[in-house]
């Protein structure tokens, strides 16, 4: 595999700003506009690679969100590709502030999108969800243990209990990884018995990573079903 396989979806060509080492792909309008900021997996090699924020899987999906009206962001919170939730999390925060207060933004619509092994990253915002945060989406995230990720502290099972009214968007591939696929559904199912505004996006044809991976219709039309969902949920 390529060290940056392109994205499934076209990269428009939109606005872009750099805000307190963050790289803002920025909207047509310059009222203010909700946000979202893009958690990247971990872990990932490192050694000779760019950082995450200019891989073009994100590029894409950032590209995509404000060119629906969103500012988007990727937010590098592992630079050396490996799980660190103390850094991971402070960087997330740091960058959710950074973005919240920049005057394109309007600060109480803001979004986080978790990507694979950045999915136990999303336990503190389920668990106690800000009032600015109006959804969360995943995709094909990790959720539990696995050969990817040893969760500590709070696993996304059990913090999903707090979730309350919170939307949350979840994209999960048919052929998964063999030790990741096991730790989905019973996040789905909590989820659900939370009562959970939970919206499920299947891909059953789809790998792990499929949104770069596998360029077919099926991934095509997965990936702007969530975006459509994520910018729907924020309007």
């Amino acid at each position: 595999m390529p060290s940056d396989p392109p994205f499934v979806l076209p990269t428009p060509p939109v606005a872009r700003a750099t805000h307190e080492g963050l790289d803002l792909y920025l909207p047509e309008s310059s009222a203010p506009a909700p946000a979202v900021l893009l958690v990247h997996g971990v872990p990932y090699p490192a050694e000779g690679r760019a950082l995450p924020s200019d891989w073009g899987i994100y590029r894409g999906y950032a590209s995509q969100l404000a060119d629906r009206g969103c500012v988007a962001t990727v937010v590098n919170h592992s630079p050396d590709g490996l799980p660190d939730d103390d850094r991971s999390n402070a960087a997330l925060a740091a960058a959710a502030t950074a973005v919240r207060t920049h005057p394109r933004v309007d600060g109480d619509r803001v979004a986080l999108w978790f990507f694979s092994g950045a999915g136990p990253l999303a336990s503190q915002f389920l668990h106690s969800p800000p009032e600015w945060l109006r959804c969360l989406a995943l995709t094909y995230p990790v959720l539990g243990d696995s050969e990817l990720v040893t969760v500590r502290g709070m696993h996304p099972v059990e913090a999903v209990a707090g979730a309350g009214g919170l939307p949350v968007v979840m994209t999960i591939a048919g052929r998964e990884l063999p030790d990741v696929a096991p730790t989905q559904p019973p996040f789905v199912e909590a989820a659900r018995a939370a009562g959970v505004q939970l919206q499920l996006i299947e891909v059953p044809e789809g790998r792990h990573g499929f949104d770069v991976l596998d360029h077919t219709d099926e991934s095509r039309a997965a990936v702007t079903a969530a975006l459509d969902a994520v910018v729907s949920l924020l309007a």
